[in-house]
Formats: C-alpha cells, structure tokens, sequence
C-alpha cells in the first residue's frame, strides 16, 4: 500500500496529498511547527513540552539538540508518547551545529542518535555546500543520502539537497533523480537556496516539481525554513507539500493580513481567534498566549489552504489577497 496519494490536482502544481504511516494520516499542504536550540528564546524542553502538551499534530525537531540535550531521556520518552497520535520529523541538526561550529556532530551520531528515537518522518544528514567544490559537495551530499536511508523502511525519509545558487541546487537534484531515483521517495529544499526574491524562488521551485514528477508525481516536496503564510500560498501553487519553520517562535502571526509581525505586537492585531477572545486565555503570560495564537493560525490556515486546492481557487485566491498578479502570470508562462 502506498504511504502517498493524491486527492485532488489543481492550478499550476497545486494539489492535496494524503500521507499514510502507522495507522495515521495527515493531508499536505501542511506546516511542522520546528524546533531549535538556536535563535529562539525557549528552552528546548519547553518548546517540546509546549507543542506535546498541547496536541499539536505535527513537530519537528533537530537531532542534533536531542542529542546534545541534559533532558534526553526525558524528552525521548516525551516525544515517544506524542508519536502514537501524532507525527515526529526528526531533521539532522546540521543547521544548529554549523551555527555553533560544532565538529563533533557527524552522520555516525545522527544514526546512533535515529536508533533511540520513535519517529514518523526523517532528513538525510545534509551538506552545505561552503567552503566545498562543487563536485566535493556533489560527491558528500550523495554518499549521505545512501548512508541516511537505513531507516526509511519503517518511516518516510525526505533527503534534503542544498546549494549555493538555484542552478546548482537543481543541478544536484538531476544528479541525484538521475543516479539514485530508487531512493528519492522525497525531496526537501531550503526556501533560501531557491533564490533572493520570492518570484526567482517561486521559479526554483517549479522546476523542482517537474524535475520530481518526471520519476512520481507523488514525491512530496519539503521547503525547509518557510512559515510565510503568503510564501506557503505560493509555493503551494508552485507544488510544494510541507513547510517548516522557526516562525511560530519568533514572530507573531497576523491572521488577517496573513502576514508575520513583530512577536510584541500581539495585543495590536485586535484578532478575535479563539486564544485571543476566549476568557480562559485572558491572563495567560504572554509568550505562550502569542506561540497559541500562532499554532492555532497554521492549523486554521493549511486547512484553508487545502481548501483552495480542492475548490481550484488558489489562483484566485493568490490575486486577490496578495496581488500578485504579475509574478503569477510570468510563473504561468514557464
């Protein structure tokens, strides 16, 4: 049976998937709320304790701080109860160890750490392509991706493929369709490897998209590091399946513009959402009102958004909420 299937295709590339795993579902497009140990200002075990607590379905968390963490056993056993329900996406950690320039941190502990994990979805332990030849970067990259997929049987593994323009992360997406399309069930990119402005990345995309349907049209396409709502519109336009990012985090997101605002600025948006009108929240402390205000966005919103898919108005939608007409209509010409 396959753990893939689309339910409806729309305009451009957009459609709505259905992924089956363990006896659980869920439907893309759709968004996992990351975790790192860098750049926020919660501690890792609250921000776990916090989505677990509060039944997020989705969660995606760095190996790396796991790893790396005073609190493991007990976060393991955390995320293990949180696994039977709902979805577990454990990401390499080379975005948190290359920040803190950590040596130590290679794919034999990311394996051993895999081993201890109860997890749905996993990346490959992924390369960044500085300080590297191309061909070096190639040749990593692709060793990496072999070694990371002992445990794709049982889970989804989604490899993850950098690069240090647009051309060069497709050239290696070619490379790797073309030499090891048994393993690319998956696909993810990072949302900044697509290009500088959101139209070159819009383009990046696509081209991904018809690069992967000519082996699966069923192949999910991640873009790491988007929590944009507009971006995550238009990507999904672009075929694009999953998003993360840190921005549940960092920002405070406003519904009706669907657009990311300062994290202070909660109290400015007059939102009537459930976590801002109910009395029950009315004295919460600030940040865990604000990160509730944001996870109760992106649930609301990916439903919308496949909601869209499913009605074909996702282009629509995109011209009259965005007013992106022109880009849409140069990404219609590719």
């Amino acid at each position: 049976m396959k753990r893939t299937q689309i339910l409806h295709e729309s305009e451009k590339f957009s459609r709505v998937l259905e992924v089956k795993l363990k006896g659980k579902s869920f439907s893309t497009p759709t968004y996992f709320p990351a975790i790192s140990s860098y750049g926020i200002k919660f501690s890792l075990w609250d921000s776990i304790y916090f989505l677990t607590f509060h039944k997020f379905p989705r969660v995606l968390v760095s190996a790396y701080d796991l790893h790396n963490s005073n609190e493991r056993k007990r976060l393991l056993t955390l995320l293990k109860k949180h696994a039977k329900k709902g979805f577990l996406y454990l990401d390499s950690g080379i975005y948190e160890s290359s920040w803190k320039a950590d040596p130590t941190w290679d794919i034999g502990s990311y394996k051993t750490l895999l081993s201890q994990v109860t997890f749905d979805l996993y990346s490959s332990f992924d390369i960044i392509p500085t300080g590297r030849s191309y061909e070096e970067f190639r040749k990593e990259t692709f060793h990496n991706v072999l070694d990371s997929c002992v445990f794709m049987n049982n889970n989804i593994f989604i490899p993850i493929i950098h690069g240090s323009s647009p051309e060069e992360l497709i050239g290696v997406l070619r490379d790797i369709i073309a030499e090891h399309s048994q393993l690319v069930g998956n696909i993810g990119i990072p949302e900044r490897d697509c290009g500088k402005s959101v139209s070159e990345r819009a383009t990046t995309i696509i081209e991904a998209r018809r690069i992967l349907n000519e082996v699966d049209d069923k192949i999910i396409l991640h873009i790491l590091g988007c929590g944009n709502p507009l971006s995550m519109l238009l990507y999904s336009y672009c075929g694009a399946d999953i998003f993360d990012s840190l921005d549940w985090l960092k920002y405070v997101i406003n519904p009706k513009r669907e657009s990311i605002e300062d994290f202070a600025y909660l109290e400015l948006l007059n939102c009537d959402c459930k976590v801002c009108s109910d009395p029950q929240f009315e004295n919460a402390e600030y940040s865990q009102k604000t990160v509730l205000h944001n996870l109760l966005f992106y649930q609301n919103f990916v439903i919308r958004l496949q909601s869209l898919i499913r009605n074909n108005n996702i282009k629509g939608y995109l011209q009259g909420r965005a007013r992106m007409g022109k880009i849409l209509d140069e990404l219609d010409e590719l």
